[in-house]
Order: structure tokens, then C-alpha cells, then sequence
């Protein structure tokens, strides 16, 4: 690539006497930078939060990739940098608690990356807009790429990304600002390598080489954004000569990979087993990362560019002012500056595509890097301004602000909802120790560090979690457990639903910002779960989360009996179990069996053609029988109906147990199947015209419902009628988003026969509306609905 410009050549400008000016505003940058690391300093993270930060903060005590410390590629001079922030915390802080400690070591490796971040951005913007100018002269060059490089760097470090992962202890800003100084002592390197200042050209050549190398072993990513530069610095500077060339810049990059890959790979038993870690990670990475390239469509594509160039700055209306001011400024760039333009794209545009096809982009921070050239442009833009520009810098600058700064404040005034549990629980152990403690995978990793080590904490497995309690209570376990639970999992609802109830909830005032995308775990929940009337083992559905891990391991009804544990009582109960048949409506009928101890206790036919979903009461006047153990054996089997043949697709979708008289209710005819958003972990289920919930046993209620607005799919609100047989109970006509209570006195459903129905007047229907083959007549979106009893 030629690069050019009118008058001065770029090099002889930055080595004349006439460029000192550019030198002098120096400290300009340096104030913006130390003012960026004071205002992060308060805000620091006060908990380590991110599964990914707790993998970093385990490793600051125990490197060992083995066990995901931290996770591959290994992040080698990114733990050593946060070792060194730790001791330097432990001098300035000496009695914060482990928990703190660690936190405040790599969120404040985060706040001094931010500041390098932006000086090493703002020298790349001056040398950027130095190319090809058109100025007409040297000082009006220097003075020109100087308010572009500030406007640009402003805007940068108000951006709320950028503003709020400098608070975060996370690798991603260590990361950047590593990559970005590599890139300007390139870009200097290649743009000097022919002129008068070639001896300096060669040591930023050599350092920026040297700085790539270590980039790169701080987050293996800052290889797609410092590689097209070294390879330009190489071609520029081919006047030094290939020996020199080999034998300093490449021998300085070796080096600085080096120097973090050997020690990294030894440590864990060489190059193969190292490759090994790499491979699962990559493997898991294309199990179950949600990628543009594993899913090309427009819909991905359009969704993707969203969440990477929209979710960056919170706000949307931001984001849209300042991607307006950028693509100006490209466009601007593309007339009078293609030089420049082309080093920009060259530099980040292998890291927009690596992120767009290959990384999660609802993770917001992955996108961090790509913040650099839209507020490079968005400055260009705003210097076309002219005399304007600055108060077009200015006004972004503030507005992005007002987004960030209230979300610092918020982020560190208390620490994550996973460790706030933590806490809760190290102090609850000392007056009483339960029988076990378990976590989902996301929140594991909590009970993995040193402050946890003194709670009887049993390591889950992955998609199994509910099953470590389930072990615990087989093998005779009497005393409550404790459960540290991801709001957003569902597979909780094995347990009984009774034993549920004592649950804390932890909550982060960030939660639901865009900037913290992808952060897993976001809440938590604290179960202490008592002995419980019941538990399921394998092939239930009773969600759609444990329905496809029934699914995956194909261990339903059509492969096997499934099992459930319900404790012995001699008291009368009831059994309340619905699901769905999964045949089409012509297959052959089935029968259903469900014995207790192997003694059935009730068969009943299912025939696809009267219809797919079935709700069954069931009672127990004798209680659960006597015998070994505190837990009898439920198994529920299905078979053809009539001949030979193989088991029906039969999913249970619902299963309760209770003594009488305590609550329990199922979802009857007219409501469609629940459904689930795995990304926000929303779940919701639709009403028909008429959806019924039958009441176990028969007595007064509170109906409670949290729905969305009807008038999104209807131009008027709908009538809403709740009954108890032929008895009107309550009339509603939403306008917006609902949350309503309705009691139903016990006579109205013990006349009713125990049932309570919804009635809707109106209905969408998907399919012709969408034109799709969605059948169903769709009423009301309930995100929560659900029986209380009704207190007198």
C-alpha cells in the first residue's frame, strides 16, 4: 500500500522541529487518562462476578489449567500481571477479606488498562489522521490529527463499554490496551521506516513486536488485531533488510510469546496434553456457543451486528448518534483519506470478522476492541465540524456519561449476587451446617474459592446439578441442603415444589444493562431445601430444560421407565401428573402405567387423536404405604396400546405429590406448551379461548397472573373472564402489560368440580397472521400464573 499526502511527508512532520506542537499536547491525553483511572479507582469491582473472572481468580492462587485455572488458552502474562496487582493490594489494603482481595487485583489491572488503553489509542488516532491529510501545511497537520485524536479519544472513553469493563475483573481491557500500543508502535515504526527518524523507527518497530508478543499472552485474541500491522511494519520496513528484520522485530515477537507460552505449557505437563485442554475448550466453544458460523442466516447476521454495535454503548439512542457520526466519518475518510482508511480496516477488520462469525456476540465485552475505530471515526466526523466540533464531542462525551457513570456507581457499591450468597452462607454454617451444598455449573465455581473451603460443597455435574441432592437424599440424607441456584436453570422444578419455598434472591443492580451481556451467572438464588415430600431422577420433563436433557440422553418413556422418590406417609394424598403425547394423531394409542414400589396404583389409555396433552388426579386415601427407607419408588411406564409394538413418545410434563389438604394444581385443557428464552431465561405459556387449572383438592384460591399486553397482537384490549364452572368470578380488559390477582372462593370450585378457567374473546393465530403452520389459537402470554390458597 502507497501511502501519501500534500506537502510534508508524514514521517519528516513527526521528526521536524515544526511537529512539536503534537508533542506538547501530550499531556493532554495523560490528563484524560489519569482522570479515567481516578474516577474507575471508587468503582472498582467488590466481588469477582463473571464465570470467566472467577477461573482468573482461582488462578491468581493455583495455575492449572487442567481445572479451568484459569480456562484455555491459559491467559499465562495475563495471571502474571494480576499476581503482581495482588501483592501490590495486599500493601495498600492489608486486612480486605480473600474475596475483595482478589477482586480488587484484576478490576484494577482493568481501571490502569482502561488509561493505557486510551493514551495508546490516541497516539494511534494522531498518526491515522497524519496520513494523507491534505493539510497544507506541518503545523496545520500536527493541530488537525491532534483534535481528532482528542475527539476521538473522548468519545472513546465515555463510551459505556469501554467505561464499565475498565471496572470489571476481566482480561478484555488488559487485553486491548496491549493490543492497541502494539498497533501505534507499528504503525510508527512502518510510517518512520524510510525517513529521517529510522532509528527511532526501528526501537518502536522493536517494542511494538515485543508488546504484540505479550498481548497475545494476556488474551489470545490480540493476535487478529496486532498481526496486519506487523505484517504492514514488515513490509514498510524491508529497507532494514531481512536479517535485521528476522533477527529483531520476529526474534522480539518470539520472545514475548514465549516467555508466557513455555512457562504456560510446562506447568501443565507439556505441548500434547496442553493441546488437549485447547481442544475440549474449542470443542465446548462449538457445542454450545451460539455462532454466526455455525447458523449463517441474515436473521443471525442482522442480530449479531445488534448486539455488537448497539449493545456497546446501553443506551440505543446513543448508539445510533455516534454510529451516525462514525459511518460520516468513514465516509469522509473514504474522499479524502483512503490511505488511513485502509490501515483502519486492515487493523480491526480481522477481529469484526473473527467476532461476528466465531465468538458469542451476545457477550457484549467480546466486542470491546471494535469501540476503537467507531470513535475514531465518530471524531473524524465531529472534526468536519469545524468550529462545532467540539461541542459535537462534547455533547457524545456527556450523554455517554450519563449512561456510564451511574452504572459505575451502581456496579460497585455491592458485590455479585453469587458471592452476596457466599456470604450469606459462610455465616448461616456457623450456627448450623447443612447436610450438603450445591450449586449450578455458572455458580459453582463461587463455592470453589478459599472462603468457601470450610462449606461441605459437592462438585456438580453439567446439566445434571439437581441430581447431587437427588444422590444425597437416595443414600438416607436427613438434613436440608443447600442449593445455589441460577434463576435462569429450571431444572429445580424436580424437587417439591413445597420443599422450594425458603429461598433467598440475590439480585444485580446491573443486571439487564447491555454492557454486561453474556455474563454467566447475572443472579442467584439460595435454596434451603428441607428433606422433600418427593424428587425426580432421570427422563422427567417437568421443564424444557430437563426435557432436553431427557431428550439427549434418550432416556423417556419410549426407551425406559422413568422413577421418581416419594416419602412414605399415612396420610391421604394425591397425585397430580399431566404431560404430553409427542405421536402424531394418528399413531396408535398407548397406556400409561404409574405403580408405587412396584405395586401399580393406576393404568389409563392415551389416544393422539382425542388430543395430545392429558392431566391426571390421582388419589392416595392410604397414603404411601410402609417400607424400606424413607422413600418409596414411583415408576411411571408406557406401552402400546393393544399389541406388540415399540413405547409411545410420551413427555411428563407435570408431577406433584402432597398430603391432603395442601395445594397443588395443574395446567388442563386449552393451555398450550410453556415456553422458554434461554438467552434472558424468561419463560412464559399461552391461554387458549378457554384454559383450565384443576385444583388439588378442591378449595378456595388466589388466582395470581402476570401477563403481557394483549394490545400488541390486537388493535383493542380483550375481554378477560375468570370462572369457577358457570360462575363469573372477574371480568378484565387489559390495555397494557398486567399483573392481577382474582380470589375464588371454595365453594365456586368445589362446585365447579375444582376448576378454575380463563376465557379470552380474542385470540391470534400465528399461522395465518405469520404464515407459517403454527395452528394454535393463542390468548394471553402469561409469564407467571399460578394458585395460592386463599386466606380467610
Amino acid at each position: 500500500m502507497t501511502v501519501s499526502s500534500s506537502g510534508p511527508s508524514d514521517a519528516s512532520a513527526l521528526s521536524s522541529p515544526a511537529s512539536v506542537p503534537l508533542h506538547r499536547r501530550i499531556p493532554v491525553v495523560v490528563w484524560l487518562a489519569a482522570l479515567y483511572l481516578l474516577s474507575h479507582l471508587p468503582f472498582l469491582a467488590p466481588s469477582l462476578e463473571d464465570y470467566d473472572s472467577i477461573n482468573f481468580g482461582l488462578a491468581l492462587h493455583d495455575y492449572d489449567i487442567g481445572k479451568n485455572q484459569p480456562h484455555p488458552p491459559g491467559y499465562p502474562a495475563y495471571i502474571a500481571a494480576g499476581r503482581a496487582s495482588l501483592a501490590v493490594v495486599r500493601v495498600l489494603v492489608p486486612g480486605v477479606d480473600a474475596i475483595r482481595a482478589d477482586a480488587f487485583a484484576l478490576s484494577g489491572l482493568s481501571a490502569v488498562a482502561g488509561a493505557m488503553a486510551l493514551a495508546g489509542a490516541w497516539w494511534l488516532f494522531a498518526l491515522l489522521n497524519g496520513i494523507g491529510g491534505g493539510a497544507t501545511s506541518v503545523a496545520a497537520s500536527t493541530s488537525a490529527r491532534s483534535r481528532v485524536a482528542l475527539w476521538s479519544a473522548l468519545i472513546l472513553a465515555a463510551a459505556p463499554l469501554f467505561w464499565m469493563t475498565g471496572l470489571r475483573p476481566m482480561s478484555d481491557m488488559s487485553g486491548l490496551a496491549l493490543a492497541v500500543v502494539a498497533q501505534a508502535l507499528l504503525l510508527y515504526g512502518a510510517l518512520h521506516a524510510g525517513g529521517p527518524d529510522r532509528r527511532r523507527a526501528r526501537r518502536a518497530f522493536v517494542a511494538g513486536a515485543l508488546v504484540m508478543g505479550v498481548a497475545i499472552g494476556v488474551r489470545s485474541q490480540a493476535v487478529w488485531l496486532t498481526a496486519p500491522m506487523f505484517l504492514f511494519a514488515l513490509v514498510a520496513g524491508r529497507a532494514h533488510g531481512i536479517v535485521w528484520l528476522v533477527t529483531r522485530p520476529c526474534a522480539a515477537l518470539a520472545a514475548g510469546v514465549l516467555a508466557s507460552a513455555v512457562p504456560m505449557v510446562a506447568s501443565v505437563g507439556g505441548l500434547p496434553r496442553y493441546l488437549a485442554s485447547l481442544g475440549a475448550q474449542a470443542g465446548g466453544d462449538f457445542a454450545f456457543v451460539d455462532m454466526l458460523w455455525l447458523d449463517p442466516t441474515a436473521r443471525h447476521l442482522v442480530r449479531a451486528v445488534k448486539e455488537t454495535f448497539i449493545a456497546s454503548w446501553s443506551a440505543p439512542p446513543l448508539a445510533y448518534v455516534v454510529l451516525l457520526l462514525a459511518v460520516a466519518g468513514f465516509a469522509r475518510m473514504a474522499m479524502r483519506n483512503r490511505s488511513a482508511l485502509v490501515l483502519v480496516i486492515a487493523a480491526f477488520g480481522p477481529y469484526a470478522i473473527f467476532h461476528l462469525l466465531l465468538q458469542e456476540t451476545v457477550t457484549t465485552r467480546y466486542a470491546l476492541p471494535l469501540l476503537v475505530p467507531v470513535a475514531y471515526f465518530a471524531g473524524a466526523a465531529a472534526d468536519a465540524a469545524k468550529r462545532w466540533a467540539g461541542l459535537i464531542a462534547g455533547v457524545v462525551t456527556a450523554a455517554a456519561l450519563a449512561v456510564s457513570v451511574p452504572a459505575s456507581v451502581a456496579y460497585g457499591a455491592q458485590g455479585h449476587p453469587a458471592f452476596r450468597a457466599l456470604q450469606d452462607m459462610l455465616a448461616a454454617s456457623r450456627g448450623d451446617m447443612p447436610g450438603g451444598v450445591f450449586a449450578h455449573h455458572a455458580l459453582g465455581r463461587t463455592l470453589e474459592v478459599a472462603s468457601a473451603r470450610s462449606l461441605p460443597v459437592t462438585e456438580s455435574r453439567l446439566r445434571y446439578e439437581w441430581l447431587g441432592p437427588v444422590d444425597y437424599w437416595r443414600a438416607g440424607g436427613t438434613r436440608p441442603v443447600w442449593f445455589l441456584a441460577d434463576p435462569g436453570r429450571t431444572d429445580l422444578v424436580l424437587f417439591d415444589p413445597q420443599s422450594r419455598r425458603d429461598v433467598t434472591q440475590y439480585r444485580w443492580p446491573v443486571a439487564g444493562r447491555r454492557e454486561f451481556g453474556g455474563t454467566r451467572p447475572i443472579n442467584a438464588d439460595w435454596y434451603r431445601i428441607a428433606p422433600p415430600g418427593w424428587f425426580a431422577g432421570r427422563g422427567w420433563s417437568l421443564s424444557l430444560e430437563a426435557g432436553g436433557v431427557t431428550v439427549a440422553d434418550q432416556m423417556g418413556l419410549d426407551r425406559r421407565s422413568i422413577e421418581a422418590y416419594v416419602r412414605r406417609r399415612r396420610e391421604p394424598a394425591w397425585i397430580l401428573v399431566g404431560g404430553r403425547d409427542l405421536a402424531a394423531p394418528t399413531s396408535r394409542p398407548s397406556v400409561l402405567d404409574l405403580a408405587i414400589d412396584g405395586h401399580s396404583i393406576e393404568s389409563w389409555r392415551l389416544d393422539p387423536a382425542a388430543g395430545a396433552n392429558f392431566l391426571r388426579v390421582i388419589a392416595l386415601p392410604g397414603g404411601v404405604p410402609d417400607g424400606p427407607g424413607a422413600y418409596a419408588t414411583l415408576t411411571v411406564s408406557a406401552k402400546a396400546d393393544g399389541a406388540d409394538g415399540p413405547p409411545p413418545p410420551v413427555a411428563i410434563r407435570q408431577f406433584d405429590l402432597q398430603s391432603a389438604p395442601t395445594l397443588m394444581y395443574g395446567f388442563g385443557d386449552g393451555w398450550h406448551e410453556e415456553e422458554y428464552d434461554a438467552s434472558t431465561g424468561r419463560r412464559w405459556r399461552w391461554t387458549s379461548d378457554r384454559s383450565v387449572i384443576q385444583v388439588v383438592p378442591p378449595q378456595g384460591v388466589e388466582l395470581r397472573m402476570r401477563g403481557e399486553s394483549p394490545r400488541r397482537y390486537f388493535d383493542s384490549a380483550p375481554t378477560i373472564r375468570v370462572r369457577a364452572g358457570e360462575r363469573e368470578i372477574a371480568i378484565l380488559r387489559p390495555d397494557d402489560d398486567f399483573e392481577w390477582r382474582v380470589p375464588v372462593p371454595a365453594d365456586a370450585v368445589q362446585s365447579a368440580g375444582g376448576t378454575v378457567t380463563i376465557e379470552v374473546d380474542r385470540v391470534y393465530l400465528p399461522g395465518k397472521v405469520e404464515g407459517t403452520s403454527d395452528a394454535r389459537r393463542l390468548g394471553l402470554r402469561l409469564f407467571d400464573v399460578a394458585l395460592y390458597p386463599l386466606l380467610h
